[in-house]
């Protein structure tokens, strides 16, 4: 209690001093609860969590505008645009005078030497291949042509791409000052080289303390800006956000407490608002992990049916009803409902082209009332494979006594914490053993992307409105791909001889016989140059299909995004993708 009164009295001294730095504008304090981001470099980052902190400091080509609170999609260093006839060639006019935040003249050649770095395979950014839409990826020179002194930017596509202007706001496109930027990310946390084209600029980084910014008086639209400045805090430790809310020393929360919505709805009413996201939150399997009992050698698909039984023993519906509590939606398939596909908003039940993996997560079997329809099917599954058990149906104490026991990763924070309780409950009451490990949020990317965890929660929110960007998180060169479904295994060593090649093998699709490469990244490239929008969208929930079958990944929920606002706070833009748009807010005194 004593190190959270200190926190909360810091808070305000520090947003004390600096609303007294800078007169012209109020100076912000908020709270987005991810913790202290594994990078801020743009190009880096693939978190939300560091997403909403370097959009402060960066722009893109295209960008979003509030006014009077009305969100709207419009360029942002772009003046205008123009599309070819056939809709492979994009030309951007920039807009006149464009400087980086350290005063310097901004180019559209900075522009092709910030996408090229992205893209390169050198740097190793887990979003390089959203490049890949762009004719001439891989070759180390996109085809992005630039004229300075006429300002513009001409992108050739390989073919018509319905969400490139969408990329085009999306931090992975802002442009750096290469010359700057190293390949590690230490550029990234230094004010001095910090340098983007955002409203706001950094002036000071603290690990797992605060980021702070000020108004950028070089930014194209500053006098647009009302707020002097923001301090990012970098906490994960939901009772502290919380306290420093109610202390009022901060005017945005995240990550807050779900025990604790009844009270806040009550005590500030207005101020809490479950915002729409466009996500879902996933437990997910490493393929490399072997299920087998003892005295029994599973084949891959053997392997993907006890991953899938696992997901069905989770009661969805309880879930979001007496642990998460936020308006969630029970997930029955991993792409959220209302996603786009290009043709329609993914809707799922009779009529549907897309699957409903989860059909009985809240309807109590008739035959067996003591567990759901999804859990009988799951349990007659794990009975089917093999594994040994006491107990039975008809009686409802089942248990399982040889399902490996495999170690359950997350990243703190009261809701994650409570969830995966949940999750490890469910497992455990049929005799299924989850470790818990507790990891602070930047360890355990680096440990996901390393390969080197058994199961993990996660979650995904939409970067932009398309199943593209969902289904681009599995495919093989994915840095964002934490199955490993199509890599190699990694530094996991926990394998056996049977799984050390499982992510490579010829395992997947329909008739488990295909490489993920033939199987699935195949699809996402025709989904990626299909014309025809009808067809487009059955190879999206033929995708879907393919990666579900896996049981690498178990969706739980499709998202909402609980976060308290100070009243006085206006003109703030929380979008369905989680981005945060302070460029048009202030407070109202």
């Amino acid at each position: 209690m004593k190190k959270l009164l200190a926190l909360v009295l810091a808070l305000a001294m520090v947003m004390a001093l600096g609303m007294t730095a800078l007169a012209d504008g109020e100076i912000v304090s908020v709270m987005y609860g991810g913790g202290t981001p594994e990078t801020m470099d743009p190009a880096l980052n693939s978190a939300s969590s560091g997403s909403n902190l370097i959009r402060l400091a960066f722009a893109g080509l295209m960008g979003t505008r509030v006014t009077d609170g009305v969100v709207t999609k419009e360029p942002e260093l772009a003046e205008s645009y123009t599309v070819s006839e056939d809709g492979t060639v994009y030309t951007f006019t920039l807009r006149e005078g464009l400087k980086w935040s350290d005063g310097s003249d901004f180019y559209a050649s900075d522009v092709v030497k910030s996408w090229n770095r992205a893209a390169d395979e050198k740097l190793g950014a887990s979003y390089g291949f959203l490049f890949d839409v762009i004719d001439g990826y891989g070759t180390g020179s996109l085809n992005v042509v630039a004229d300075d002194a006429a300002r513009t930017l001409t992108v050739t596509l390989n073919a018509p791409c319905a969400y490139f202007l969408e990329l085009c706001g999306f931090t992975t496109f802002c442009p750096v000052k290469t010359e700057l930027a190293d390949d590690e990310g230490a550029w990234a946390v230094n004010p001095e080289t910090y340098i983007g084209t955002g409203p706001f600029r950094v002036t000071s980084f603290k690990v797992d303390d605060v980021v702070t910014y000020e108004k950028n008086p070089y930014y194209w639209n500053a006098d647009a800006v009302r707020l002097g400045g923001i301090n990012a805090y970098l906490s994960e430790d939901s009772v502290a956000i919380l306290a420093a809310y109610e202390a009022d020393t901060i005017s945005l929360a995240q990550t807050i407490d779900p025990a604790e919505f009844d009270r806040l709805n009550t005590q500030y009413p207005g101020e809490l608002t479950m915002y729409d996201q466009i996500g879902t939150y996933y437990v997910l399997f490493n393929v490399h992990k072997d299920l087998s009992p003892e005295g029994k050698t599973f084949t891959q698909a053997e392997n993907a049916k006890a991953r899938y039984a696992l997901g069905l023993m989770v009661n969805r519906q309880d879930l979001v009803d007496y642990v998460t509590m936020g308006g969630q939606v029970p997930a029955t398939g991993f792409y959220p409902i209302g996603l786009g596909d290009g043709n329609t908003e993914v809707s799922r039940g009779e009529g549907s082209i897309y699957s409903t993996w989860y059909t009985g997560t809240a309807t109590y079997s008739a035959e067996y009332p003591t567990y759901t329809e999804d859990q009988v099917e799951g349990i007659k599954i794990l009975m089917d494979l093999g594994y040994s058990y006491t107990g039975s149906l008809e009686t409802g104490d089942i248990k399982f006594t040889d399902v490996p026991g495999f170690e359950f990763s997350f990243n703190q924070n009261a809701t994650n914490s409570a969830i995966v309780q949940y999750v490890q409950e469910c497992w455990n009451l049929i005799g299924v053993n989850a470790t818990i490990n507790t990891e602070a949020w930047a360890t355990l990317q680096t440990k996901l992307k390393a390969g080197d965890a058994e199961a993990s929660r996660m979650g995904w929110v939409a970067d932009f409105n398309d199943c593209v960007n969902f289904l681009e998180i599995f495919i093989s060169n994915s840095g964002n791909n934490y199955p490993r479904l199509g890599q190699s295994v990694g530094d996991y060593t926990r394998y056996t001889e049977n799984t050390k090649s499982a992510g490579l093998d010829a395992c997947w699709g329909p008739n488990n016989d295909q490489s993920w490469a033939d199987c699935y990244d195949a699809l996402v490239a025709q989904i990626k140059n299909a014309t025809d929008v009808e067809e487009r969208a059955k190879l999206c929930a033929e995708a879907e299909d393919v990666l579900m079958a896996t049981g690498a990944v178990a969706p739980l929920y499709y998202y909402t995004n609980p976060t308290m606002v100070k009243s006085n706070v206006k003109n703030l833009a929380i979008l369905p993708t989680g981005d945060i748009v302070w460029n048009y807010a202030y407070i109202e005194n």
